[in-house]
């Protein structure tokens, strides 16, 4: 018996030939596998293919300075959106009519030849152009608007801002965040200039010495709807970043102001200017492999590394071969005994002992197989001359809630049985 045990256990080169099935049933393993690992690189690759830009401000990013959540909002509410980081592709699109221009950051690296190219394009169709922030750059584009220098630099504005103007966009849109930078009209009594969300708070005054001349209009929102000067078309200036990005844009009224102010036009272009290519470092051999071989090559390790375990714990070929299995009755009472008291299991444990004990005794008794429990109950009160109230407990109703509950019951029981005897 040792030497067919040794033969399953080890195997041998002369055992029988592995069925067919055993063959597919093996190799099914390892092809779902292959599928698995398959369908995990796959879809690693897909969802880190497109993972946009990281930029603050730009249109393609979804980190919580970035502004795609506004790009596509507009998108949603039926406004033809165009994002692009090549200027001669935004100085063409800004040409159609009904556009608006929207620069959302690093306005200053565009040359003042790149600044008249968008006025004279839109100046010629009347078209409409937004900044987000841009600080003196501004000036640039319009001789109306300029950075309001003339508050005190110890003044602590409110946080939140009120429109405390009569733009309808503004009103509607209610407080909103308050930022740091205050733009105002580059002369008192522009025409046509609408400013919204001025600073307020302890120590907000202005003083002499600065561009802008004190009482003239100011605030964090500037309209210019006006056709003159400079710009030759309207102009809306967003002095707070935050009213755009990803994470404030839900914040106060930002969504109503920012998407009433960039949905007054069919189209808009979002342009993101960068920079020049000239002074940009060569590209690494790292830049020319892709994502997704990456996410591949490390899902690999694992993988291997599983299968250097499956292949390590083989002994050899395994011999097929039937061979009776005999459990002595001692260990499936072991077992189940074990397996009882590691999950707390008193009233299963008691139930088998309650079984066992009603067989044992309706054999003794000498009852019919067709006896029921309670005709059994009723013999074990005659044989003992016990309170079938307190057999019925002890064989049926008790309920056991702790160990030492079991132990008397169980007690009880075995007394009761010994009776019999």
């Amino acid at each position: 018996m040792s030497a067919l045990i040794d033969v399953a256990t080890r195997g041998t080169r002369a055992s029988a030939a592995v069925p067919v099935t055993a063959r597919l049933r093996s190799a099914g393993v390892w092809i779902v596998a292959a599928v698995v690992i398959l369908i995990t690189v796959i879809a690693t690759m897909l969802m880190t293919s497109d993972r946009g830009s990281q930029l603050p401000l730009h249109y393609d990013s979804t980190a919580r300075d970035g502004t795609k959540a506004m790009v596509e909002t507009l998108r949603d509410h039926g406004v033809d959106v165009t994002t692009t980081e090549d200027f001669d592709t935004a100085h063409k699109a800004s040409g159609q009519p009904e556009t608006t221009l929207l620069i959302p950051t690093k306005a200053d690296l565009l040359s003042q030849g790149d600044i008249d190219g968008f006025r004279s394009q839109l100046a010629a169709n009347d078209n409409r152009l937004a900044l987000i922030d841009p600080g003196y750059t501004v000036q640039g584009f319009t001789d109306r608007i300029t950075v309001d220098d003339s508050v005190s630099p110890l003044a602590t504005p409110e946080k939140i801002s009120q429109p405390d103007c009569d733009v309808p966009a503004a009103q509607a849109a209610g407080s909103v965040e308050t930022g740091d930078t205050e733009y105002a009209e580059a002369r008192k009594g522009t025409e046509d200039l609408s400013t919204c969300y001025p600073f307020t708070g302890p120590g907000v005054t202005q003083i002499d010495g600065g561009e802008v001349t004190p009482g003239s209009a100011h605030g964090q929102l500037i309209v210019d709807e006006g056709h003159g000067g400079k710009g030759g078309f309207p102009v809306t200036v967003l002095g707070n970043p935050d009213w755009v990005t990803n994470a404030g844009i839900d914040d106060e009224g930002h969504a109503a102001l920012v998407l009433s102010q960039l949905s007054q036009t069919d189209h808009l272009v979002v342009y993101y200017p960068t920079e020049s290519g000239e002074f940009e470092s060569p590209p690494s051999t790292l830049d020319y492999v892709p994502s997704w071989f990456i996410a591949g090559a490390l899902w690999l390790v694992p993988c291997v590394f599983i299968l250097l375990l499956i292949l390590g714990r083989r002994f050899g070929p395994l011999a097929i071969e039937r061979l009776p299995v005999i459990v002595p009755a001692v260990e499936t009472v072991h077992g189940r005994a074990a397996l009882a008291a590691r999950s707390h299991d008193r009233t299963g444990a008691l139930h088998t002992l309650r079984t066992g004990a009603l067989l044992r005794i309706a054999k003794r008794l000498a009852l019919s197989p067709e006896a029921g429990h309670r005709d059994i109950i009723a013999g074990i009160a005659n044989a003992t001359g016990r309170d079938p109230a307190q057999v019925e407990w002890v064989f049926s109703s008790a309920t056991p809630r702790t160990d030492s509950e079991l132990q008397k019951i169980v007690h009880l029981l075995t007394l009761i049985e010994s009776e019999i005897s």
